[in-house]
């Protein structure tokens, strides 16, 4: 077979090479002949649809592994009408479908979207799954579809028609070279599993494309400019902190879900920082129109404004961090975390054991990891001139609310918790005691709106720090039209700056 090869750039030295390559279809004489050319977006594009007869993938040979042994980035251009694809690889370097062969695939979906999975073979598989309303490439028209796998950083960033729609932290999945062949249009079966559309367009670089440069390159074909329009100045926002409970799934795979929706949408929420985000994540920052940020399968981050930069503290699991650009003028630092469920404070206090222990025992866990996450949070501390917010599930009390006036709401236990002295002694306000800062007038009884056998308590909070910002406005929410669909409560707090 002949390939058609344009280089737009080769710099070789003793020890680093660039490579970037573009393949078009636009002289079919380049090519087996048995393939099908169609109008692209551009001159000609592969058609290995339904009026193809042969469909076979068409292996790029110009990449290989090293090449893809650290960072990259991949474009290719979509177009089909099928509307029932299923799985269908569009570029990988796997072996087969399966999701824990080592590689990565950009492929249809069976709901009319696309796909990116990817995993080294050894760390957990990933997989970025969209829904059909916001990214749909089944309706025949031209889309973009591109990632770039910052190797280093151990993140993947997701793009649809040029605009960066989510980032993943890959947790440990570094080199996603395989001996495999980089083919396009499907897995190396023949016609089995091949897409039934059109490709046009490949690009390969084993750099880090940055979010100018895939916009520029949709707009190079489509002539619209996937642009952040942001204000001068945003005078306030709506922060969030949602444990959405197993993904919203516990009370429907797609109703519970569906409702967590509801709750945010009905709430004005501007930036959320999600909880248990188990496999949800796409889905609902896509009914939200939101930018999407998954740090492990627990924790995401989703906001109406752009997210600027991801930052690595403490584990995955506990810490979700980012910079978040609200307007030309402003950022915020975020982070959203998860502690340590054990020990059990409804075990302790059905146990009677003295105030003391319950206090001596949330040194080695929370305690322990809120140390360590404040640690590692000096750079946020060092940008003074950036308001910053924490929030999440602390599956802990707070001092503020555990007095000795309000012991009653608490079997009797007034309890100095360590994590939220520490916040305070760290220089954060809680932003809800402090617009109410009696608890028995205002318990804010965040656990648990399902578990009404166990001891009520707030364990979820949002904190904030900043000389230019004040909150205004902070609530939980526990009710839905119809059930609500978390064992926890979200918080929200509306938050204003000063100019």
């Amino acid at each position: 077979m002949k390939y058609l090869l344009i280089v737009l750039s080769v710099i070789i030295t003793l020890k680093l090479s660039a490579k970037e390559v573009i393949i078009d279809f636009n002289d079919p004489a380049n090519f087996y002949e048995g393939y099908l050319f169609s109008n692209g977006i551009e001159g000609k594009a592969l058609d290995i649809s339904t009026a193809a007869y042969y469909r076979a993938p068409l292996p790029i040979n110009q990449i290989d592994s090293i090449d893809m042994s650290g960072s990259f980035s991949i474009g290719i251009w979509v177009k089909s009408a099928d509307t029932y694809n299923g799985l269908k690889p569009l570029v990988t370097n796997k072996k087969s479908l399966e999701m824990k062969d080592p590689g990565f695939m950009i492929a249809t979906q069976e709901n009319g979207s696309w796909a990116a999975y990817f995993t080294d073979g050894k760390n957990w598989q990933w997989d970025y799954k969209p829904t059909v309303k916001r990214q749909p490439i089944n309706d025949a028209k031209w889309h973009f579809l591109a990632i770039t796998h910052f190797a280093e950083k151990q993140e993947m960033k997701m793009y649809y028609d040029g605009k960066n729609v989510a980032t993943y932290c890959t947790n440990g999945n570094v080199n996603l070279a395989t001996s495999n062949p980089l083919l396009l249009g499907n897995k190396a079966d023949e016609q089995w599993h091949s897409f039934n559309g059109m490709l046009d367009n490949f690009s390969f670089a084993d750099r880090i494309k940055s979010d100018a440069e895939i916009a520029e390159e949709y707009f190079r074909y489509t002539g619209i400019r996937q642009e952040e329009i942001l204000p001068e100045f945003t005078p306030n926002i709506n922060l969030m902190g949602f444990n959405i409970f197993h993904g919203g799934h516990e009370l429907g795979e797609q109703v519970g879900v569906n409702r967590v929706v509801d709750v945010i949408k009905a709430s004005g929420a501007d930036i959320i920082g999600m909880i248990e985000t188990y496999g949800a994540g796409p889905e609902i920052a896509d009914a939200l129109g939101y930018h999407f940020y998954l740090r492990s399968s627990n924790l995401s981050i989703m906001s109406k404004y752009p997210i600027e930069q991801t930052w690595d503290m403490f584990q995955p699991f506990n810490t979700c961090a980012a910079t978040i650009r609200i307007s030309k003028t402003q950022t915020i630092n975020y982070v959203n975390l998860w502690l340590d469920y054990r020990p059990i404070t409804d075990d302790q206090v059905k146990a009677r054991i003295p105030a003391s222990e319950v206090e001596a025992e949330e040194l080695p866990t929370r305690y322990k990891e809120l140390t360590t996450i404040l640690k590692d949070m000096q750079p946020f501390f060092d940008q003074k001139d950036v308001p910053l917010f924490v929030s999440g599930d602390f599956n802990s009390g707070s001092h503020l609310d555990w007095t000795e006036k309000a012991k009653h709401l608490f079997e009797g236990y007034a309890v100095k918790w360590p994590t939220s002295i520490l916040m305070l002694e760290k220089g954060f306000k809680d932003s809800y005691r402090e617009l109410y800062p009696d608890p028995v007038k205002y318990p804010c009884l965040t656990w648990s709106p399902m578990s009404k056998l166990d001891i009520q308590y707030r364990i979820d909070f949002i904190y904030y720090m900043g000389k230019n910002v004040k909150v205004t406005e902070s609530k939980m929410i526990d009710q839905h039209p119809v059930r609500f669909p978390s064992d926890h409560a979200a918080m929200i707090s509306t938050f204003k700056f000063k100019k």
